[in-house]
This record gives structure tokens, sequence and C-alpha cells, in this order.
């Protein structure tokens, strides 16, 4: 439980954990577009319903704590208009800001040189360490195939999108991860950052005997995860 005296986490904002209707998803997509806020009859008229249905999934979503009210300036008489506001996130704008910070942190330990093997070494143990914070104390395994399985159900929740590719002649399987969160419209990750995503990886598979090494970017358009037998 989240201790009150702290902010809540955004986390808790974002649609997909707030459970919303179709409708309900209908009416906060269209009130993001509205920078200010809008009133209930703007909505409506944009959307093609009745005010009081617009003002029923407003509700809802007050309740849920998605949306927030505020009153309008009062022009002449009359009771003011209630402008509402959207709480949740933009999740884009939340991947692009950390992408960023992880850049910079990397930058500040390797600067604009490549990485010597030192910092790549430190760059794996902070991936490691990464991978034990996040890690699920219930799925813990000791075989290779379930553990590869967990590890890629992982980075699908990450938005790696990974396609689990069995090598031919071969008992081993290769993870293709045909997206990743850090490549931007600047550009690719530095291999510092992709240090640390193959120390998160090999740690994620935890007693498993298997080793993982990560291939940036190989092949075109993909970053290859390779796995062999770890000697016992």
């Amino acid at each position: 439980m989240t201790d009150p005296r702290h902010p809540r986490p955004a986390a808790e904002l974002f649609p997909e954990a707030l459970q919303l209707s179709t409708r309900q998803r209908e009416v906060l997509d269209l009130l993001q577009t509205f920078p200010g806020g809008a009133r209930s009859s703007d909505l409506a008229e944009e959307l093609g319903m009745h005010v009081n249905t617009v003002r029923g999934h407003l509700d809802e979503l007050i309740a849920r704590g998605a949306v927030r009210t505020t009153t309008a300036p009062a022009q002449g008489r009359g009771r003011p208009s209630l402008i509402f506001q959207v709480r949740v996130p933009d999740n884009r704008a939340i991947a692009r800001e950390y992408v960023s910070l992880v850049e910079v942190l990397a930058e500040m330990v390797v600067g604009d040189e490549t990485p010597s093997p030192e910092a790549l070494d430190k760059a794996r143990e902070i991936g490691r360490a990464w991978a034990r914070r996040m890690a699920d104390s219930g799925a813990e395994v000791d075989n290779v195939p379930d553990a590869l399985e967990l590890l890629t159900a992982r980075l699908r929740e990450l938005g790696f999108d990974p396609a689990l590719l069995a090598v031919n002649d071969s008992d081993s399987v290769d993870i293709h991860l045909q997206a990743c969160p850090f490549v931007t419209e600047q550009g690719r990750p530095s291999l510092f950052v992709c240090a640390m995503h193959e120390g998160f990886l090999q740690e994620s598979v935890g007693s498993a005997p298997v080793k993982l090494n990560l291939r940036p970017f190989y092949p075109a358009g993909t970053c290859t995860v390779t796995s062999e037998p770890e000697a016992s």
C-alpha cells in the first residue's frame, strides 16, 4: 500500500490500470486532445453523443481518478461551466523521458567515447541488479525451457516484441528482439545500455543452466539473444 504521505504512483493512472469501458476510454482519449480541458458539451459535440451521456462517462472517470474538474472563469450571469481535465499520463511521453534519462546517465558514466571493457562490465552489473529488483519471487525456475519462456514474457511486457526461435540442428534457441524501448527517432541506444540489457537478460533466467549473449542490431532490424548450455 502506498504511503499516504507520498504522491500517488503514476502507474495507477495508466488507462490500462483503470479498467475502463470502451466508451469511457473513447471519452478519455478525446479529452486528452484538449490540453486545457474541455466542457462536457464540447466532448458531446465531437463524439456525437448526448451531453448527459458524456457527463455520465465523465462522472465514472472522475470516480476512477482519471479526470478532475475545475471551474471556468465566470462570463456574465449564471453558473460557471465545469472544465474537465485529464489526470492520466501520456505513456509515450513517459517512455521518451525515461529513455532520455537512462541515456544521460550512461553518458555521465562513459562520456561520448566507445565504452571500455570495464565500463561494459559495470553496465552488465547494473543490468543484473535491475533484474533482481524486478524479480518475481514466485517465478524462479531452474530448467532452461521454462526460464526462457518466462524471460520472453517479461521482454514482451517491457516492449521488446520478442520471438523465440529454434536454432537449426541444435537444441539451442534464440530470442529475436524486434522492438526496443530505447530506439528513438534520434537513434539507437549506446553500447553501454545494450550491455545493461545483457546483464538483465542473464540475471533474469536465475539458476537455469544457460548462458545468454546479446548481439545488438543483428540481423538488421532486430537484436538477437543467443543461448548456449552453461558448463556444469
